[in-house]
């Protein structure tokens, strides 16, 4: 037999009921969960009261290009070589060349100690030329090479002179090497030439070399068909022209009358270039009338101040 159970069916059965219905009534009054629309995003700081003025957006600067720096351009080499003077120099101006230093060692030395700024020509084959060169420069005179040229007769000019027969290859071939005996030199002469100088497509190639090198040319004018000149201003070449020849005898006795003519020169010009040679009787001469000149009002100047004054520079 069963016994009477503990707790009453009928109130289990309630309770469980009331609890359920309880749980239905929460379910139907709860809020349903709500869907978030994404929208644009808010600005999280504080907008704007409306009419504020608003700042002014002030442009950027325009960005202006820098301008590359002008290229430095290297002055021509006779000006790099020019014996410098103290100021511009005073009229009247005279420019002395002396021609053929080299192979007379004794002479070339003499002429070294000469009081003036003087224009010494060397000669490309002579001797210990570029120990000479160092020397004159170092005691302030101005340095050219005397190129050697073919002259008219059977003269030797000396190797690796320029002739009518050779052709411009050769031609630059022989002044190249007459140009790399020695440097420091501010263009070049003619020794001898009196035939190469009288042809103009051969100084043409002379004169179109030397623009390139930035050189100058002093027409010996050892010729009165000489084209070295009008060569020059074809190919836009710096040139000057000698006015007098000191020495053109052998025992140099009108040295004396040269000079006087040469003085005669630069007064009426305002310039004037002479040209000798390093002769014993030569130099005896220059010794006494440099102090003389300079006493008289000339000023002796290396042969680029000429060419200077002549350029307006």
């Amino acid at each position: 037999m069963w016994g009477k159970p503990d707790f009453p069916l009928d109130l289990a059965l309630g309770i469980v009921s009331l609890a359920a219905g309880i749980v239905i009534a929460c379910l139907w009054t709860a809020e349903p969960p709500r869907m978030v629309e994404t929208g644009p995003q808010v600005p999280t700081h504080a907008a704007e009261p409306i009419g504020k003025e608003q700042p002014a957006v002030v442009p950027a600067a325009p960005v202006v290009p820098v301008p590359p720096k002008a290229a430095i351009v290297e002055p021509p080499l006779w000006q790099r070589n020019a014996v410098a003077t103290a100021g511009k120099p005073h009229e009247p101006m005279i420019a002395i060349v002396l021609d053929d230093m080299g192979p007379n060692r004794k002479g070339t030395e003499r002429a070294l100690n000469l009081p003036a700024p003087i224009t010494f020509s060397f000669l490309p084959y002579a001797p210990d030329v570029a120990a000479f060169v160092k020397t004159a420069r170092e005691r302030g005179h101005e340095i050219i090479v005397h190129v050697p040229m073919e002259p008219v007769g059977s003269a030797d000019p000396g190797p690796h002179a320029l002739r009518v027969s050779q052709t411009p290859d050769e031609i630059r071939g022989n002044l190249d090497w007459d140009l790399g005996r020695f440097d420091g030199y501010v263009g070049i002469n003619n020794h001898m030439g009196s035939r190469f100088t009288a042809n103009f497509d051969d100084m043409s190639v002379v004169t179109e070399e030397l623009k390139k090198r930035g050189l100058m040319l002093l027409d010996s004018r050892t010729s009165a068909g000489t084209q070295a000149a009008n060569a020059a201003r074809k190919s836009g070449l710096p040139t000057l022209s000698r006015d007098v020849f000191l020495d053109d005898d052998e025992e140099g006795a009108a040295v004396a009358a040269e000079l006087s003519h040469l003085e005669k020169i630069a007064r009426e010009h305002g310039v004037a270039i002479a040209i000798g040679h390093p002769k014993p009787e030569t130099l005896s001469l220059l010794e006494k009338w440099i102090p003389e000149a300079r006493a008289k009002g000339f000023t002796l100047v290396p042969l680029t101040a000429i060419l200077r004054h002549r350029e307006g520079t």
